[in-house]
């Protein structure tokens, strides 16, 4: 039986992440709205990893593959934020998934950041991260490898949209959503790099 292949395509602008297909992520201001107070974080979980592996590079992550330009960065997010280690050991914990970080902007979008996710017959998943340059890369690398997990999780973007004070919104831009998981902790994983200094 030959089941066609789905697609979930992830975006992030500069100062927005988008999604289409199952939709679009847009990351906003949130500092700017101030509606972060009243979204509910029960959509998501944060991910705490139980008896793993130190993820301090990028060999205890096997299914990640990184472009030689921002491996330096993923190195340093890995040696300073234990937020992004979580993530990675959830990646890590995910044998059917495979992810790889392109430097290098989608051609699909204008967007400064674009996460395909393709899932195959059989169970394997291949999530494509193409970033282009910014000032907030390691917010956006959070961020998108956040947007995978939360489809590990199952996160239903649709139902959770209709929801209210779910985390999940719907966006302006046509079939586009945002989450609040993936904006707290691209943010998170940002501070925690800041905070370990240069």
């Amino acid at each position: 039986m030959n089941t066609p292949l789905r697609s979930i395509v992830f975006a992030a602008f500069v100062s927005v992440c988008g999604v289409s297909d199952v939709s679009g992520f847009t990351q906003s201001d949130i500092a700017n709205e101030g509606d972060e107070r009243r979204s509910s974080h029960a959509a998501v979980r944060i991910y705490v990893a139980t008896n793993s592996p130190r993820f301090d590079t990028l060999t205890t992550t096997p299914n990640l593959t990184v472009a030689a330009l921002y491996v330096p960065v993923v190195e340093r997010m890995l040696a300073r934020s234990s937020t992004f280690r979580r993530q990675c050991a959830r990646l890590a914990a995910a044998t059917h998934l495979f992810v790889s970080i392109r430097s290098e902007p989608s051609r699909r979008t204008r967007a400064s950041a674009l996460t395909e996710i393709q899932r195959h017959p059989g169970g394997r998943v291949d999530a494509v991260v193409w970033i282009g340059p910014s000032a907030r890369l390691t917010e956006l690398i959070a961020h998108e490898i956040e947007h995978i997990i939360e489809q590990l999780d199952g996160v239903d973007l649709r139902v959770r949209a209709r929801l209210r004070d779910s985390g999940v919104r719907q966006t302006a831009e046509s079939d586009a959503y945002e989450t609040t998981r993936a904006i707290a902790t691209g943010l998170r994983v940002a501070r925690e790099l800041l905070e370990q200094g240069p």
